[in-house]
């Protein structure tokens, strides 16, 4: 079974690389880039478990403490998931519904600006909004429907829900982070086609997205890493109007 795990992690490593340069290449064609990273978690998992029934049958009984020591930790993962999403159902009782700028919203003391909940979707806003200038507001809310539209509560869900069932397999943890940046990055350029100014745009992504609070089911507006958001920013500098017919 050890030589069995080596492969996963090297199999998972290879369609890091390939994910790798196929987000470059959808990225100068001006196409979404998260699907790579999503296929390359799905691949990493699915194919090696295909094998894992022969593996088990032929694997030493010396070696049932590895199989333990996986159930602990798929176990472990699956329960910090079920709790974080409890304690965001716990919450959701305190939200106050409004509505911003016409659109439905939820007001928070302590949770957003960001898309929260799995089967219903919401936008969850901080209390705190009223006190930004009304085109900020606009471009927070617009962010948030573009969440909504392109479903990344449920596919963050996806991409943990595979992850837990090998939470041992390292590379794994890197395409995730890959996949939560792709997120970001399509959803910036789902902005900029929208008409909304770079420079605007970018300030309040560095100003009002980090309050955000890390939940399970919840998609936040910005990930709270300066070097990421440079890099996103660089990105936005490179799109243009030509791009936008491909992601509208």
């Amino acid at each position: 079974m050890p030589v069995w795990l080596l492969c996963c992690m090297l199999l998972a490593l290879l369609l890091s690389a390939a994910a790798w340069r196929a987000e470059r290449a959808r990225q100068r064609r001006g196409r979404t880039t998260r699907w790579p990273w999503l296929a390359a978690i799905a691949a990493s998992v699915i194919v090696p478990l295909a094998w894992l029934p022969g593996v088990l049958a032929a694997m030493p009984a010396e070696q049932s403490q590895l199989k333990l020591g996986w159930f602990v930790l798929s176990s472990g993962m699956l329960l910090m998931l079920a709790l974080r999403s409890l304690w965001l159902l716990s919450h959701q009782r305190r939200w106050q519904k409004t509505a911003l700028l016409g659109t439905p919203v939820f007001l928070s003391g302590g949770i957003g600006p960001c898309v929260a909940g799995l089967l219903r979707p919401r936008i969850v806003m901080p209390v705190w909004l009223s006190l930004i200038s009304p085109q900020q507001q606009a471009l927070l809310l617009a962010h948030a429907q573009c969440r909504l539209a392109a479903r990344d509560p449920q596919l963050l869900a996806l991409a943990y829900a595979l992850i837990a069932l090998m939470p041992w397999n390292l590379p794994l943890w890197w395409q995730l982070h890959r996949l939560r940046f792709a997120i970001e990055v399509d959803c910036d350029s789902r902005m900029l086609a929208h008409g909304h100014a770079v420079r605007d745009y970018a300030i309040v992504l560095r100003q009002h997205g980090q309050y955000y609070s890390g939940l399970t089911g919840a998609s936040p507006l910005v990930l709270n890493d300066p070097r990421a958001l440079r890099r996103r920013r660089r990105l936005m500098g490179r799109f243009s109007r030509g791009q936008a017919a491909n992601l509208l």
